[in-house]
């Protein structure tokens, strides 16, 4: 929320100079953002009057003018401005003048000319770019003479709230006034009276709401017979702009004026253009709309809109539609002011891509009771700077449906335990007078009731922060907090999510947290099997797919990174994915994983060589800390996998029990370019619960005895993989085999071209006495033949 500070102080003036009232803004929970002048520092520029413009002799883009500035004769200033004409009132920084930059103005010869000070624009006076190439225009009312710091209000402060969610009553100058008037005591003053309207007769335009619970009030009235060259005064375009919205027409001036001051939204139809009655209701299926912006949308039926018999011709609460819209030539007004439930407007201006002053406010809620003033207001601002004739307002309202105001108790001895200390009654309730709530004392504290515009306001301890705030969070004493810490011991049998991530960090990797919600297209490149849930009102278009995997968030940080020229990346990340199950209340089942990716160098490359870049086995060595970690190497097996987002020859799967609980390998090239990656990216994902179990450690004694090891060369066909022959050798029921190595694969001379040789350790021991010859000879028979059954292994 963007305001004037001269403006604000209309309402309430503090003692507080401008440091001061936005530090007291920020502790009271309306944090402010940015406090910046209007205008750069300059003096001694006044309103000038051009009396006559000349070539200058010698300069063809150069003028000669003779300037009116309310002294005894007019000032010879040498101007190159494209837009000085004589009669026209313009900014004049005399001699001796200091503009912004400490540029002096001095009396100066132009080509032989003498020239006594300067004709400015806006940007040479410290404003904002006004879009005109060359001097600022002032209205021909502007008094000669007069100093154009105070004439166009610029001794003034542009404040930038930022507000949460909740404090949408802050959606205005009246709002932030409230709360300033309350926090320092300054009187709260509403700077005009509501006027009494002098009606011309009943409204023309008839009004039906077909549904009573999304717009449960609206107002309009006629306006006709004023005038349609009237401009929008200086003194309101100030105020606009320095609220953050562009001048357009005295219409929508005013309507965004009352929008600022009082937070209600409005709307302006041009009453002519207008088909038979006003509807409110919802959009039909197929229905069209062509907004105010140009933009022609296809509307849902779920989308509330203002219609008439030819059909939709505004968003309700959120945008008008172009066919209906006021233009200059207009005469007469239909002006809408209406009341919508926040659960009508919320992610409908996302759903279209659109975002509105309109639909910012209606979606966190606006007070149901506002209308009625707003529209008054309104009118009469219109009236005294166009005039016209005002028809009878038509009111159409659901009282059943209007949000009703919210008493709760407040216990007295919950406030002091609560914030630490007894505050006393007269000024606990003065506090809610100034917030515009009721209290009713009762006997262990207060019935308070909250006002229409305070949607946030549901339980006691909502009213207990509302007087911490405004008694001020640095007037609260430090209170110790006493309470009893129980930490949660750690089972033995379980892995501790931080040692893993820990592990990751010691192996050269960086922990990334990303969206849960990813594009709908990248979800579908990389698990195109998987269903997930669509957001019905997400963010924006680009994260609306609840995401079923940890690759899309891995991808795009290692696309940002590659991007900012990073060639080594390794990140990881541990949350949830989601998959849609319709069975489950939230619509999805959540499971916790842990991935990561790697891309580029091993390590960092040295002055002696360049280092290797990371392949399939480098990530399978983490994955395997990883396992080995949770002592689960022996039982989860890895198996070559056809993985749609991964490379069909460089993916495996993590088998355990039967069961897949992760997948790993390097991202299928023809999806490097989708996800915005270069180079072999290499990736994997665990399913957490698949290392959180760990093995507890038993004792148990070392063999005296000696251990004999007897190494085996198998060849095997090329396809076979080498796990499943250390499984057939680990297979043979035996109580002296205690391990299986390999030690070497053989492909070449000696072996044909669709084979290999894998070469095994098999080390055997017995606990309890030496072996004999004859028992390793029988061990080794029995490896033999379960290899050549299962695999049809045979030796070399």
């Amino acid at each position: 929320m963007k305001l004037s500070e001269n403006w604000l102080r209309e309402w309430t003036n503090p003692e507080w100079n401008t440091n001061e009232l936005a530090e007291a803004l920020s502790l009271a929970g309306l944090e402010v953002d940015v406090v910046e002048p209007v205008a750069g520092a300059f003096t001694h520029v006044v309103v000038g009057h051009v009396i006559s413009v000349e070539k200058h002799p010698d300069a063809d883009k150069l003028n000669v003018t003779q300037v009116d500035v309310g002294e005894e004769k007019p000032l010879q200033i040498v101007c190159g401005a494209k837009n000085v004409v004589a009669g026209m009132k313009a900014c004049c920084a005399k001699v001796g003048a200091v503009l912004p930059g400490d540029f002096k103005i001095k009396k100066a010869k132009l080509r032989g000319v003498p020239s006594n000070g300067m004709l400015c624009g806006a940007t040479e006076i410290g404003l904002e770019d006004d879009g005109v190439d060359g001097l600022l225009v002032l209205p021909n009312d502007a008094p000669v003479g007069m100093d154009v710091r105070d004439y166009l209000d610029l001794n003034d402060h542009m404040i930038d709230v930022d507000l949460t969610p909740n404090r949408a009553d802050c959606l205005s100058v009246e709002g932030i006034a409230r709360d300033v008037a309350a926090i320092s005591g300054a009187d709260f003053n509403v700077p005009f009276s509501a006027a009494e309207l002098n009606f011309s007769g009943a409204c023309s335009q008839k009004v039906t709401v077909e549904n009573g619970q999304a717009c449960p009030k609206y107002l309009g009235c006629v306006v006709t017979g004023f005038d349609a060259q009237a401009q929008t005064p200086l003194w309101m375009k100030q105020k606009l702009q320095r609220g953050g919205i562009r001048s357009l027409s005295l219409v929508v001036d005013i309507t965004n004026y009352v929008l600022l001051e009082l937070g209600q939204p409005m709307h302006a139809f041009d009453l002519d253009k207008l088909q038979g009655e006003i509807q409110v209701r919802l959009a039909k299926a197929g229905e069209k709309l062509v907004t105010l912006d140009d933009k022609e949308l296809n509307l849902n039926d779920d989308t509330l809109v203002i219609a008439d018999d030819s059909g939709a011709i505004a968003l309700a609460g959120i945008m008008g539609g172009l066919s209906t819209s006021v233009t200059d030539e207009t005469q007469s007004i239909f002006f809408e002011c209406a009341h919508f439930s926040p659960l009508a407007i919320v992610g409908k201006a996302r759903q279209y891509g659109l975002h509105t002053d309109s639909s910012h406010r209606f979606e966190r809620g606006v007070d149901p009771m506002l209308p009625e003033r707003a529209l008054n207001r309104a009118l009469q601002l219109f009236t005294e700077i166009a005039g016209g004739e005002v028809s009878e307002i038509v009111s159409v309202v659901d009282d059943a449906n209007l949000a009703k105001p919210v008493t709760i108790e407040l216990r007295r001895e919950t406030i002091g335990k609560r914030l630490g200390l007894q505050i006393e009654d007269s000024k606990v309730e003065a506090i809610f007078a100034g917030l515009g709530f009721e209290c009713v004392a009762t006997d262990s504290g207060w019935q308070v009731t909250a006002p229409t515009f305070r949607f946030d306001m549901a339980i006691e301890m909502d009213l207990i922060e509302e007087i911490g705030r405004v008694y001020g969070y640095n007037n609260l004493p430090e209170t110790p907090v006493m309470a009893p810490m129980t930490l949660n011991e750690l089972p033995e049998s379980e892995q501790e999510l931080h040692a893993l991530k820990t592990a990751l960090v010691q192996r050269g990797y960086n922990e990334v947290i990303t969206y849960s919600f990813v594009e709908e297209g990248k979800q579908q490149l990389l698990a195109p099997d998987l269903p997930y849930v669509l957001l019905k009102n997400p963010i924006s278009d680009d994260m609306k797919a609840m995401r079923t995997t940890l690759f899309p968030g891995l991808l795009q940080t290692v696309a940002y990174n590659q991007n900012r020229q990073q060639s080594r990346v390794r990140v990881f990340e541990s949350g949830l994915v989601f998959y849609k199950n319709e069975a489950d209340p939230t619509g999805a089942t959540q499971v916790p994983m842990i991935g990561g990716a790697i891309v580029g160098g091993v390590a960092d490359s040295g002055w002696d060589e360049v280092a290797r870049k990371a392949d399939f086995f480098d990530l399978k060595g983490d994955v395997e800390t990883l396992l080995r970690m949770s002592h689960q190497l022996g039982t989860i097996r890895f198996e070559a996998c056809q993985h749609p987002a991964l490379h069909p020859g460089q993916s495996a799967a993590l088998m355990k029990d039967g069961k897949e609980v992760g997948v790993m390998g390097k991202l299928h090239p023809q999806l490097a370019k989708p996800m915005g990656v270069s180079g072999d990216v290499f990736l994997f994902q665990i399913r957490q619960d698949a290392l959180m179990t760990m093995q507890v450690p038993a004792a148990q004694a070392i063999s005296k005895f000696p251990e004999v090891q007897r190494d085996l060369a198998f060849v095997v066909d090329d396809k076979v993989p080498v796990q499943a022959l250390v499984d057939a050798v680990v297979a043979v029921d035996s109580d002296i085999l205690q391990k299986v190595e390999i030690f070497d694969i053989y492909r070449g001379q000696g072996i044909e071209e669709s084979q290999k040789s894998v070469a095994l350790t098999l080390k055997v021991q017995h606990a309890e006495r030496t072996l004999q010859d004859e028992e390793v000879d029988a061990l080794v028979e029995s490896v033999l033949a379960s290899a050549k059954q299962a695999v049809n292994a045979v030796l070399r």
